[in-house]
């Protein structure tokens, strides 16, 4: 049986395949999926930690407008009537409640304030069959209602947030404030979609209280097995980081990833991202990869189409060659320059081929800077995340001030600017007076709702955008302000105290009646060694304020 006959073209051919073609299909393959992970890891982290931060948000609004319900509620427990201005007071205050209204025992509007109407002394409305009256009523605890809607809001939806009026352990009404969907989650709804995700809020029946604009359902909306299911994810005991994929959640058809936290009023927050947000950056990866393997391979041919020419022309010099070789001639380096001139071209050819596949190489590695760019390019999108992860750590979570890190940090980095720029930098250090007797009074609840309020009016009273505020500890606050002379540190100061006195916070244990606060004032002086003179400077100064008799200003 005659032996089969091979071409050393096919078998160039497959060579190349093998040692070029296929390592860069592999490493682009394997490339791209390690891509797709990291992309789909940091999806998962991201829809994980804004999820859990838009529910705690949500929370935090919530119980603060709550908390302004129940203070009203504490501070008139002893009056016989509620009055329409304390009313129109808690709608200034709180500008984002609709509507407040005082109800009787029964169940019977009495009072009935909103943003837009005058008081309405005369009008009848029987609010007995609503669950926040009736958990008012039953259980004499404030309550958060579910969302619902009703005539007397107009179109709004609404949540209530509503606290019992107690006298002597007698139930004797409700004051309720109605807070519109749109206001409680429009913020974090116009944060969240800028990043692509849509916002789920559920209330405790399985309704819709918001829905992002890209999500099939609207507010009071039944959620179905859908949000039943999304319920019982949030409150999975294996459930932390867990992102789930689902479907029909979306106005149009598509595979969604979906994260589900269960709020502190027994709501249930959503997060969903659409699977196109991951499709979408592999797309343009896909048609780079195709791109280079039509190039390797149109290279290739070109080899082969190269390597075929100079065999057919140079063979028979080669042959003649190799028959005096098989004589006994030897191939020494010199073999080049006595090699017949036919057989030039060949060398050239090899050596021109050789300078190709270095182009070849070189056109490679400017691919792969480029998926370099590409991946230095998510890695600093995870770096920004990070970062907003790392601005969460430093903030406090009841007033939204620096905690004691972020007052740390802040402070050596103005210091450290004031060593470089010679830029002033003047410290208010705040002490709110007699708030332990405020706390031993009131209650911590009232107490916390307190630094709120007073953490609000100090920066209401900060004009610049680099001031900034922190609270080290407790009722102590501390700001800085960077490019502030002792003059216009004083100015501030002066103003951060009228501001906290005008805030009108009760306290029945302080001479004034009301909360009032104690300022210290120092500046950055040239033989500070480091920032805590400073600091102790402003300690020292409120000192002296507060032994002038507190709710004063003192350098």
């Amino acid at each position: 049986m005659a032996a089969s006959k091979w071409s050393l073209r096919k078998r160039l051919a497959l060579g190349l395949v093998l040692t070029a073609l296929l390592p860069v299909l592999l490493f682009s393959v394997a490339m791209l999926w390690s891509q797709w992970q990291r992309d789909s890891n940091d999806l998962m982290l991201r829809l994980d930690a804004n999820a859990r931060l838009s529910a705690s948000l949500i929370d935090e609004f919530l119980e603060s407008q709550q908390a302004g319900v129940r203070l009203l509620a504490d501070q008139v427990a002893d009056d016989q009537v509620v009055s329409g201005e304390e009313l129109s007071r808690l709608l200034k205050i709180y500008p984002s409640m609709l509507r407040a209204l005082h109800v009787d025992a029964h169940g019977r509007v009495v009072i009935m304030r909103d943003t837009r109407l005058r008081e309405q002394p005369q009008v009848v409305v029987d609010v007995s069959a609503e669950d926040w009256f009736k958990v008012n009523h039953n259980q004499f605890r404030a309550y958060i209602s579910d969302a619902y809607q009703r005539p007397i809001y107009g179109s709004e939806v609404v949540v209530a947030v509503s606290a019992p009026l107690l006298r002597q352990d007698r139930f004797e009404g409700v004051l309720q404030a109605a807070i519109p969907v749109e206001s409680i989650a429009r913020l974090s709804a116009e944060s969240l979609a800028r990043r692509n995700f849509e916002l789920l809020l559920l209330d405790r029946s399985n309704r819709v209280v918001y829905a992002g604009a890209g999500l099939r359902w609207k507010s009071l909306d039944d959620a179905g097995r859908q949000g039943m299911a999304l319920r019982e994810m949030a409150l999975a005991a294996d459930h932390s980081g867990r992102v789930e994929l689902r479907r029909d959640l979306l106005r149009e058809p598509g595979d969604t990833y979906v994260e589900a936290v269960a709020m502190r009023n027994q709501w249930t927050l959503a997060l969903v991202a659409p699977r196109e947000i991951l499709l979408a950056p592999l797309r343009p990866r896909l048609l780079l990869l195709f791109a280079l393997l039509a190039v390797t391979l149109l290279g290739m041919v070109w080899a082969l189409w190269l390597q075929r020419q100079m065999l057919r022309h140079n063979i028979g010099y080669l042959l003649a060659s190799l028959h005096g070789y098989a004589l006994g001639g030897k191939l020494d380096s010199a073999l080049r320059s006595r090699l017949p001139e036919e057989l030039q071209p060949l060398a050239d050819g090899i050596g021109e081929l050789g300078g190709r596949m270095n182009n070849a190489f070189e056109e490679l590695n400017q691919v792969l800077g480029e998926r370099e760019a590409v991946i230095e390019e998510r890695t600093e999108s995870l770096r920004q995340a990070v970062q907003k992860l790392e601005l969460i750590s430093r903030t406090d979570a009841m007033t939204g001030c620096l905690n004691y890190r972020g007052f740390v940090e802040e402070g050596e980095r103005l210091w450290q600017q004031f060593k470089i720029s010679g830029t002033p930098l003047a410290v208010l250090a705040l002490d709110i007076d007699f708030f332990k007797s405020y706390n031993d009074h009131y209650g911590h609840l009232a107490g916390d709702s307190a630094l709120r309020r007073f953490a609000g009016a100090v920066r209401s009273a900060l004009l610049h955008a680099d001031d900034v505020l922190a609270r080290p500890g407790g009722e102590e606050f501390t700001v800085f302000l960077p490019g502030s002379t002792i003059e216009q540190a004083l100015q501030v100061g002066e103003r951060v105290r009228l501001r906290v006195f005008d805030a009108d916070i009760a306290h029945a244990k302080a001479p004034s009646g009301r909360l009032t606060v104690s300022v210290g004032v120092a500046v950055c002086q040239t033989g500070d060694r480091d920032i805590e003179a400073l600091l102790h400077r402003a300690d020292a100064a409120l000192y002296r304020a507060k032994a002038a008799g507190r709710n004063g200003v003192s350098a």
